[in-house]
């Protein structure tokens, strides 16, 4: 079963949901509070960056691609993923991170570009501008 956010007026598909299950098998159920996924907006304003970055570090790439990768790799918060061979792991992925955090991840890549002088985009009326107006409030 994939995502499914549990609310009251949805708890009847969850019941019917369990009733469509193999009950002979095992499963496991985890229920966290619901968090939304990065936004679309997030998503467009950080590939934005990207692609105004690479041009500026003359000694790294210019390529997105490769920026996207350093990022992840310093900046993204990791999230334990439940694989099916047993333990889980650590996946660095921006896809599996909501709204919160992949404005915590672009506040930390923001503050790489002003420490480095690359200039970048901020649109006036963006998301992550909101969010961030909203934190200084």
């Amino acid at each position: 079963m994939k995502d499914f956010k549990l609310t009251m007026n949805s708890i009847g598909m969850l019941i019917q949901a369990i009733w469509k299950l193999d009950l002979t098998k095992a499963y496991r159920v985890n229920i966290v509070a619901w968090r939304e996924r990065r936004s679309s907006d997030q998503n467009s304003l950080y590939w934005k960056w990207l692609g105004e970055i690479a041009p500026q570090a003359i000694h790294i790439s210019a390529d997105p691609e490769i920026w996207h990768e350093i990022f992840k790799k310093f900046y993204c918060p990791g999230k334990l993923i439940q694989v099916p061979s047993g333990e889980p792991v650590e996946i660095k992925s921006t896809k599996l991170l909501d709204v919160g955090e992949m404005c915590f991840y672009l506040n930390r890549i923001e503050n790489y570009c002003i420490d480095r002088g690359y200039l970048i985009t901020i649109p006036e009326c963006c998301e992550y501008r909101e969010l961030m107006d909203r934190q200084i409030q």
